[in-house]
């Protein structure tokens, strides 16, 4: 099946997905939220996806993007036994554009992803480019919508075809349109709240939930400031989970800080010893807790956030490869734990035989990240700007979390 993970049969699609997840542990549950707005969370999904139509518009999708990975590309699933899995590969795409800007791993039922991969390569001679408008978010897959919409943009638009394009607002079709063209009774807006929503999520998901959970990148946005594409990208819906806001700004963003420090570090190092092996490979993603909360009923509440990383290395040239995985409880006050690579796809796959760089060096023993956390900890202050700075280092936090 076109789009989808190699062990999902055919039939698959067909399936009735339960939400039967993986692991033995319990971090959290809504009513022990403290100032959480349970209008907002329910038990259990009130909008399940329509398996075999999401399976149809996934067909539409590119999945031939290996170059985001190391070794064997789309490592296996961690989410929920295979024969149930709805979790796509995507190579994600901006509007009528062929590019390529980062792989994904979505699921359709949990409507998150799994997980996002990128190959980081940070030239200090690229300029950094400042962060894109939030309005970004508010955009669609266009080709994981339903016929309607593309029905309307074809009859108004002058012909245009969008079912196979990537994220995508209405000043897009303008610009490839040629026109000003106007889609009314129902609006481009209505359309998409109406005929998007059932195999993605949409920005309206998050809406009234930003001081409790924010819009957690999966693929950051900063590490990826030097490809102003890949960058406005990184603002999909297709990369985002309910992140818990407090876990977001003071815990996760340093690490990433960290990680984006790494790829400079990587890139000078590599260049200075003449060597082409410049890139950091990256797989950021999510893992359920077993008794998950969906947001406004329709969108997964992860039960913690990861990332792991495989630098190849270039030994001829004196650079030892290394790898390194950390994750944190997606909840208020949380704390990270970080471990050897191996030690880490232990936690991810319950202690299952699962890589996330099968076939490279990354999958047997390699160097650790050591210093990690001790490093975080030095450049958390530098690492966020004055707002975060005063949130996440005030003494009623350092109270609260104690």
């Amino acid at each position: 099946m076109p789009g989808a993970f190699g062990f999902m049969g055919a039939g698959a699609a067909g399936f009735a997905v339960a939400a039967l997840l993986l692991g033995n542990f319990k971090l959290w549950r809504t009513d022990d939220t403290p100032g959480l707005d349970i209008t907002k969370l329910s038990k259990h999904t009130a909008n399940s996806a329509p398996l075999s139509k999401c399976a149809e518009r996934y067909s539409n999708v590119p999945n031939d993007c290996d170059h985001f990975f190391v070794g064997k590309p789309w490592p296996p699933s961690a989410y929920i036994n295979n024969s149930m899995d709805a979790t796509y590969r995507v190579c994600h795409q901006r509007a009528g554009d062929d590019f390529h800007l980062f792989a994904i791993a979505y699921n359709v039922h949990y409507r998150i992803p799994e997980y996002a991969a990128s190959a980081i390569t940070r030239d200090p001679e690229e300029e950094e480019q400042d962060r894109p408008s939030s309005s970004l978010w508010g955009r669609v897959h266009m080709a994981l919508c339903g016929q309607k919409v593309h029905e309307a943009v074809f009859d108004k638009c002058d012909g245009l075809e969008t079912d196979r394009w990537g994220v995508t607002r209405m000043s897009d079709i303008w610009e490839a349109s040629g026109t000003r063209c106007r889609i009314s009774n129902p609006s481009f807006g209505h359309l998409q709240e109406s005929y998007c929503g059932d195999c993605q999520a949409l920005d309206s998901d998050y809406s009234g939930c930003g001081t409790t959970f924010n819009r957690g990148h999966i693929n950051p946005n900063s590490i990826n400031s030097k490809d102003a594409d890949v960058q406005d990208g990184t603002f999909s819906m297709l990369n985002v989970a309910p992140q818990d806001d407090d876990f977001n700004q003071c815990v996760w963003q340093p690490y990433e800080c960290a990680v984006e420090r790494k790829a400079d570090e990587i890139y000078k190092k590599a260049d200075k010893a003449g060597s082409k092996s410049k890139t950091l490979y990256v797989i950021t993603g999510t893992k359920l807790d077993p008794k998950t909360d969906w947001l406004k009923g329709r969108v997964a509440i992860p039960g913690y956030f990861w990332k792991a990383l495989c630098y190849p290395g270039d030994e001829s040239k004196g650079l030892r490869p290394f790898g390194v995985g950390f994750y944190g409880p997606n909840i208020d006050c949380s704390t990270m734990t970080s471990l050897p690579l191996d030690e880490f796809e232990a936690f991810l796959y319950d202690g299952g035989e699962g890589h996330l760089f099968p076939g490279s060096v990354c999958a047997g023993k390699v160097d650790n990240w050591e210093g990690l956390d001790e490093y975080v900890a030095e450049i958390a202050h530098d690492c966020r700007n004055e707002h975060i700075q005063k949130t996440c280092e005030s003494s009623w936090r350092e109270k609260r979390c104690k």
